[in-house]
């Protein structure tokens, strides 16, 4: 395994994972303020390439570094190929992948009656009158999202080319030739001056989306304190600079969506939840404040880390907080949160302090610091390998032909779309050619409006001159045509200069990259499932490691008529979807209820949050919990292929845990408090990748259940009936109709009836 990391003293590291591991580091002067936030995969198309990283610093540095992976001895170039510096502290960049909205049209489609706030989450960026990105999105394949801690968000042109970049002037840099100092202290001084002082940020209101033009925000930055001499010639110019915005602040917790890259997940401490639309520039959706607890005390929203739960819906988010808490958001439904998990239990807690490991600590302490799940575009070249493996699992295992199709329709499931970046670019060219030709025909139909005007304010001054209306009259229609004429002439000017630039964007020469054969490659995207449940990981401040699942749809209704059979003491009879979705009111009212009884003055607990009628319920449930670090995780990363968890520590440590043996197959010291890391998703072959699992890094896992989930929940399908025959009373077996009171649809004979259980 490759992995790559960074550090507390602004230095990248390449961690090649064997049985005798090795560190490339960067060859760069350590500094503390050189602080790396964070860490991201930027080359060729959309970023998906891994041949380029990109990273920022906390004095607000962006820059990007070369991999050279197929090298014999593979390392980090110590020289950055672009650069460019923000406001402030920077904690976020991520390049904007391609925006996969065409494969979920069919399925929004069918709900989308349902939805009464469609157009708000789902908007026409064709229709819209748009202050964002949509068009610079459709002409250049190479966008960089930054994020500040205070709030500030700039979208960059990241395309490596001289023609893009600020160069010193000519007559200047003849001038001192043999002065390398002063020539770089002119380079700084004019880029602030021609770069910096002149880009103008939007202040996007939280309320109403209002924009309020903002200067001057670089007034503080002294460049010479931030910058090296590698950085002349080398920083973007103004023209790379597409927009700038300003959100609410503080941002502690950001994340762009992989699949829909318009979404921009922001949110902080006592800063709420709010996803930003990118191709807009508008908010496109703001979430409320928790509200009071149970004890009439303000709860905060401290949100510490974000992630879009894509493998249920592109539009449920799950945020972390500085008070262990994971609050569920859905933005088709609310802008209250949908299910908050606390994590502790009443078995758990004495005198309001855990009791893990040993290790007494006040709930209050307990942070979220990092959410971690799978990922759903891939290289072709992984694709063919994970093909590999299913083909070998089922030779191997010869069982019914029952399980032989629950494995095909469970590999069916995991399809991929085959795309290529030559196939989208053309695409983002056809659709922005037919934008501008429906935006030019509709200024045509106004300029014909227009003149229509103007013949008939000439016929109504006719009129008037021939004193057909009074005297008051005549001069409001006078003062009133010749403003109207006067702004009428300014609408021309703007318009015609409006076509004159798009016109210029179109003959623009870097409009598409990838023309030729040579750089033609093949990336996959998985189908979007729908699918009822997802597997999270989250970190905390103590070194622990947990395993969610989250649960809605028919896996929800499968879990909670198991729990109502067992308080009836009902003997279970398994049960279809269909059966579930007839009584899915009553499943949901039963469930509402058990969690209402769970809430307690004691632990001042907040009031049950659930969904809106006719939208889908959820539940977390802590599946296991892993001791891997001893000081606070900073970063966690999930392999492509779902099997391998990296994460990072204050420790100095970097431990790589397989999740299906739960044990830790590689633990490296690596020398520096580690920031951030990341899995390159190429692997070794099986010969030279040799990290067997090593006794001494044997992770303590248990499980532990939140509220409402008890045994059932995470076990396998023979300890479930176990614990269902014990729960139930042979005597005193009641049927269906009285478990929900004789008010049951009626349900035809099945042919094949059965319960499918999550491993």
């Amino acid at each position: 395994m490759q992995i790559i990391t960074s550090d507390k003293i602004g230095l990248l590291q390449y961690i090649q994972c064997k049985t005798k591991s090795s560190i490339n580091e960067q060859n760069l002067e350590a500094d503390l303020k050189r602080r790396i936030n964070h860490i991201t995969w930027s080359g060729g198309y959309g970023g998906y390439e891994e041949s380029e990283i990109t990273l920022c610093r906390s004095n607000g540095l962006v820059e990007s570094f070369e991999f050279y992976q197929n090298e014999e001895n593979p390392y980090i170039d110590d020289t950055p190929s672009l650069s460019f510096i923000t406001c402030n502290n920077c904690i976020y960049t991520k390049m904007l992948n391609h925006h996969h909205n065409l494969i979920y049209d069919d399925l929004l489609n069918k709900n989308k009656k349902m939805y009464t706030n469609y157009l708000n989450f789902m908007p026409n960026y064709e229709n819209e009158k748009i202050d964002g990105i949509y068009e610079d999105y459709l002409l250049n394949d190479r966008l960089l999202v930054t994020v500040s801690n205070t709030g500030h968000v700039q979208i960059l042109n990241w395309k490596n080319d001289s023609s893009l970049k600020y160069h010193l002037d000519k007559t200047e840099e003849m001038k001192n030739k043999n002065d390398k100092k002063k020539k770089v202290e002119l380079y700084f001084k004019n880029y602030k001056r021609d770069v910096l002082d002149k880009i103008h940020f939007k202040i996007i209101e939280d309320k109403d989306n209002n924009i309020i033009m903002s200067e001057n925000e670089y007034k503080n930055i002294i460049m010479e304190n931030i910058c090296k001499e590698y950085h002349y010639n080398n920083m973007i110019s103004k023209k790379s600079i597409l927009q700038s915005y300003i959100l609410s602040k503080p941002i502690d917790a950001v994340c762009v969506n992989e699949l829909l890259t318009n979404r921009l997940a922001i949110g902080g401490y006592k800063n709420c939840l709010k996803v930003f639309d990118l191709f807009t520039g508008k908010y496109l959706w703001k979430s409320k404040g928790l509200g009071m607890s149970l004890l009439n005390l303000n709860c905060e929203t401290l949100i510490k880390s974000i992630n879009f739960l894509n493998d249920i819906n592109v539009n449920i988010l799950c945020a972390g907080t500085y008070n262990h808490k994971i609050i569920l958001y859905d933005i088709r439904c609310q802008n209250k949160p949908v299910y908050i998990y606390d994590h502790y239990k009443n078995k758990n807690v004495t005198k309001d302090k855990y009791n893990y490991f040993n290790d007494n600590y006040y709930e209050s302490d307990l942070v979220f610091t990092s959410i971690c799940s799978n990922s759903y575009i891939i290289n072709e070249q992984y694709k063919n390998t994970n093909e590999n493996s299913h083909k070998i699992k089922n030779e191997e295992k010869k069982e019914n032909i029952k399980e032989k199709k629950e494995k095909n329709e469970y590999i069916t499931e995991d399809l991929y779309l085959k795309f290529n970046t030559h196939e989208l670019a053309l695409k983002n060219l056809e659709i922005l050619k037919r934008l501008q030709k429906e935006r030019n025909v509709q200024k045509e139909k106004k300029k014909i409006k227009i003149k229509k005007d103007k013949k008939v304010e000439k016929k109504s001054v006719e009129k008037l001159m021939k004193g057909e209306y009074d005297n008051n009259y005549f001069l409001k229609v006078k003062k009133n045509g010749i403003n109207k004429k006067k702004k009428i002439n300014k609408k021309e000017e703007e318009e015609e200069e409006e076509n004159k630039n798009s016109n210029k964007k179109i003959k623009n020469e870097d409009i598409i990259i990838y023309r030729k054969k040579e750089n033609l490659k093949y990336y996959f995207i998985k189908k979007f499932a729908n699918k009822d449940s997802q597997i999270i990981f989250v970190s905390d401040n103590y070194g622990n490691v947990y395993q969610f699942e989250i649960a809605t749809g028919n896996k929800l209704l499968n879990y909670i008529y198991i729990k109502k059979c067992a308080e009836k003491n009902i003997k279970y009879k398994k049960k279809s979807n269909n059966y579930l979705i007839k009584n899915r009111e009553k499943l949901y009212a039963f469930y509402k209820d058990y969690q209402q009884k769970n809430k307690t003055h004691m632990r001042n607990d907040l009031p049950p949050m659930w969904a809106k009628k006719n939208f889908d319920q959820f539940l977390i449930t802590l599946v296991k919990k892993f001791k891997i670090h001893n000081g606070a995780i900073s970063s966690l990363s999930l392999h492509k292929e779902g099997k391998v968890l990296c994460s990072v520590s204050y420790e100095r440590f970097l431990s790589i845990l397989n999740i299906e043996s739960k044990k830790i197959i590689k633990r490296i010291h690596v020398g520096h408090i580690l920031t951030n890391c990341m899995f390159h998703s190429q692997c070794f072959n099986e010969n030279q990748d040799e990290t067997k699992q090593i006794e001494e890094y044997e992770c303590e896992s248990w499980e532990n259940s939140s509220t409402f989930s008890d045994d059932y929940f995470n076990e396998n399908e023979k300890n479930k009936k176990k614990n269902l025959k014990c729960e139930m009373v042979k005597k005193n077996i009641l049927n269906d109709e009285e478990l929900f009171d004789g008010e049951l649809f009626d349900e035809e004979k099945e042919e094949s009836n059965h319960f499918e259980y999550s491993d």
